[in-house]
């Protein structure tokens, strides 16, 4: 076999390129810690890494998400707690001004100091989180959420929740819209109307059951005799005569005189929303209604207050004080209820945070699988590489100074 000088120059040149092309990749590969650098060299591990990087993205967003929601609802947390403070405080000047024998002058330094106490309701009304965005408008965010003065308090937001997207189903409510914290409160008990034959003998008093609000439900409960009775939602049938449920909410019901009534929630037939307490015997056909209250406002509640101060005389004082009492009592349980849902947001945040890292481990993990480089073998091939090159780049340079003129000169 006969090799030319340009074919031996041809073979040994293409040789050494092919070597350096692969050390060259080889150390790129090492640079990068990838065993992939173009889809070609593994098609398939190429692809699933494509996907598992795109979830691994969206993953980032939602973290940044539960980041910002995290932030938001700790504030918004410490803000309900000033207002607690606030209220108590206001509460306890109401104790005191209840007592009988402070002098008008006492009375007038209370007034003063609880018209402080709503100046710094108002500024906690109007306050902002820490991305700058008010945190009691609704979804008016940049809107000033309450104007005015004690007189006069008006509120400019909405009734919306802003939400954020902390997870692939989940919208998180970050913020509170005032008209639910401090203007519509609903009330902490019913009102009640009775009528009926024996009407005169029975006497109605009902609370909301454990911490939930009352939802303005407007119940109606007849006797079908003197120790059974049947529930009915009277906003859908006013003369309780429906058979189908609703609004016939509950039939047969046994009752025994001074024992609660326990009247359901309508949306949830497992879970009571009131209780009610009557005595006297009834007679068939007897009924009476559970309606609504009066809701609270906060502002107006503080304002009454102060200007109530200002006529101590007779029995009017004393009601002014029981009633600032009540409706300060049921503010309060608001802010609470309000409050313990944020902080179950909060543990929510805090699980999915958790949970998001655990995934990213994974995800991180699974990119390894499929297009990690092994370092031990990457080094151990890139030292071939290189010595086979060294060897290519000596033995060519032999090669290619062997010829006769060297034995004829000699």
């Amino acid at each position: 076999m006969r090799i030319s000088t340009s074919q031996l120059y041809n073979m040994n040149v293409s040789k050494v390129g092919d070597l350096q092309s692969s050390l060259a990749k080889t150390q790129q590969q090492i640079s990068s810690g990838s065993r992939v650098l173009t889809p070609s060299d593994d098609p398939i591990a190429s692809a699933r890494a494509l996907q598992v990087k795109s979830a691994k993205a969206a993953l980032s967003v939602e973290a940044a998400n539960q980041g910002t929601a995290a932030d938001s609802l700790k504030t918004l947390d410490s803000s309900l707690s000033s207002i607690t403070d606030v209220l108590q405080y206001i509460r306890d000047r109401a104790l005191e001004a209840g007592n009988g024998s402070l002098a008008t002058s006492n009375l007038q330094s209370i007034a003063s100091d609880v018209q402080s106490q709503f100046n710094s309701l108002m500024s906690i009304a109007n306050s902002k989180d820490a991305y700058g965005t008010y945190m009691y408008s609704g979804y008016k965010g940049e809107t000033l959420p309450f104007s005015g003065s004690i007189q006069d308090v008006q509120y400019n937001g909405d009734q919306g929740q802003r939400t954020l997207q902390v997870s692939s189903s989940r919208q998180i409510p970050v913020s509170l819209n005032g008209n639910e914290l401090f203007i519509n409160i609903p009330s902490a008990n019913g009102v009640f109307s009775v009528n009926g034959s024996s009407s005169t003998a029975i006497i109605g008093e009902g609370k909301v059951t454990g911490n939930a609000a009352y939802s303005g439900t407007q119940y109606g409960i007849k006797f079908t005799s003197a120790t059974t009775y049947d529930v009915y939602d009277i906003g859908a049938d006013p003369t309780m005569t429906a058979t189908t449920t609703p609004p016939l909410l509950s039939s047969g019901v046994s009752y025994t005189s001074g024992t609660a009534i326990t009247l359901p929630d309508p949306n949830n037939a497992a879970t009571s929303e009131i209780s009610v307490t009557i005595s006297g015997t009834p007679s068939v056909g007897d009924s009476f209604t559970a309606k609504p209250g009066d809701s609270t406002d906060m502002f107006s509640t503080i304002q009454e207050f102060v200007v109530g101060l200002t006529n101590t005389s007779g029995t009017s004082f004393t009601q002014m004080i029981s009633d600032t009492i009540s409706r300060l009592d049921n503010a309060l349980s608001n802010v609470s209820r309000l409050q313990s849902d944020v902080g179950s947001r909060e543990v929510e945040v805090e699980a999915l945070t958790s949970l998001n890292s655990g995934t990213s481990v994974q995800y991180d993990s699974r990119i390894s699988d499929l297009v990690g480089l092994d370092y031990a073998s990457a080094i151990s091939t890139y030292q071939e590489q290189q010595t086979s090159l060294q060897a290519a780049l000596n033995t060519f340079s032999k090669i290619s100074g062997l010829s006769l003129f060297n034995y004829i000169s000699g």
